[in-house]
């Protein structure tokens, strides 16, 4: 019988969990493979047959036979094809998107037991805030009162209502200004007056508004198949931010591994059932009284630095970060090794990220992708954490 394997899907060279996740399976015999792009040559070509009576079957890469589980991270379509004409590249870009959304689609039926982590019709529903907040309040979550809009006059009155609102964009976003070359990013933020005096300004983009949650702290839960995570994020005169992910490569966030009541827990594994994900980050705003407070959902979010920052805060006796109770890296390799969301922590081998960073694995890595993060860096990439 051929072993089979886990596969790793993500378009992003330099997306560091893809590879500390391959680097972890394969330090345990495992064979992970990480499909950048679905056109790369060294692939088995994917076929997907029928003959009219029975169900659809894949071969190729995507052969269930071959394949434990699928992390569907950050796949996208195949954008650059350098065999073909540049006048083709528009024709092929479309044609390869409308077959990947049709291979995706079949995710169930193509194999019914193989894991999707997660299913890409769930992975895409899932990226609707609107939809998040719903599944919340289904599942009983309690989450701040909420205005998705354009219209500067209901946005002055549901700022007048609650008083104090923080603005929220659907997904951060990072640019350069032309004339100074400051790099700013959109973050939650308190709004102020002046934010609120020019129409223009407000009707011209919609966003989300929330009343202002009076935080004790931060917890963001990282939810791994049935295993659920949670890390208090505040500063470290233990005072709350307004958006911890703004100061996430600064020196006063903190970061500790935290108990969520067990009744809260099951609000959680109702959310993420609801919108049918096995994988996911929750961040939650904790009030003064102790009261959690849903924010959002992010089915393709980062988690590996909260193994680094529980480490950091917990100090040196804990560098390993699996030391301090937050094993994310461990978790991750044995749902994908496994292929199941009751995976034992056994099937893999001891690893963390903190073993990954040392690792000459991901030296080599880093040099392979350096251009990629220089770039990133330029466009400030990764002053975002989702």
């Amino acid at each position: 019988m051929v072993k089979r394997h886990p596969l790793i899907l993500s378009a992003l060279r330099h997306d560091i969990h893809a590879s500390a996740a391959r680097w972890g399976l394969r330090h345990s015999g495992l064979d992970a493979r990480w499909v950048v792009s679905p056109a790369d040559e060294g692939l088995a070509p994917v076929s997907l047959h029928s003959d009219g009576r029975s169900e659809w079957r894949a071969s190729g890469w995507l052969d269930p036979a071959d394949v434990s589980a699928v992390w569907f991270r950050r796949a996208l379509r195949p954008e650059v094809f350098p065999r073909a004409p540049a006048g083709d590249a528009p024709f092929l870009r479309t044609e390869w998107a409308r077959f990947l959304r049709n291979a995706h689609a079949l995710a169930d039926e193509l194999s019914s037991d193989r894991l999707w982590i997660n299913r890409p019709s769930s992975a895409q529903a899932a990226e609707n805030k609107l939809v998040q907040l719903q599944a919340a309040r289904r599942a009983g979550l309690r989450f701040p009162p909420t205005l998705v809009s354009h219209d500067p006059d209901a946005i002055r009155r549901f700022a007048e209502r609650h008083r104090q609102v923080v603005y929220k964009p659907f997904m951060p976003h990072t640019w350069k200004d032309a004339a100074s070359g400051r790099m700013f990013s959109t973050f939650a933020r308190i709004l102020e007056p002046d934010m609120l005096a020019h129409d223009d300004s407000l009707a011209l983009c919609p966003g989300i508004y929330q009343a202002y949650v009076d935080k004790e702290c931060d917890v963001r839960v990282v939810a791994i198949g049935a295993r659920l995570f949670a890390v208090r994020l505040a500063a470290s005169s233990g005072e709350a931010f307004v958006d911890w992910r703004a100061q996430t490569y600064g020196q006063d966030l903190r970061a500790e591994v935290t108990e969520l009541p067990a009744g809260y827990q099951d609000g959680l594994r109702a959310l993420l059932a609801g919108l049918g994900l096995v994988f996911g980050c929750i961040d939650i705003a904790l009030d003064r009284g102790g009261e959690p407070h849903f924010l959002e959902v992010n089915q393709a979010g980062q988690f590996l630095f909260l193994e680094d920052m529980v480490a950091a805060t917990a100090g040196p006796d804990a560098a390993d970060a699996a030391a301090g109770g937050l094993p994310l890296l461990r978790a991750m390799c044995a749902l994908l090794a496994e292929g199941r969301v009751d995976y034992s922590l056994d099937a893999i081998a001891d690893v963390s990220y903190a073993g990954y960073l040392a690792s000459d694995a991901h030296a080599a890595w880093r040099e392979e992708v350096s251009g990629d993060l220089e770039a990133a860096n330029r466009e400030g990439a990764w002053l975002t954490v989702e």
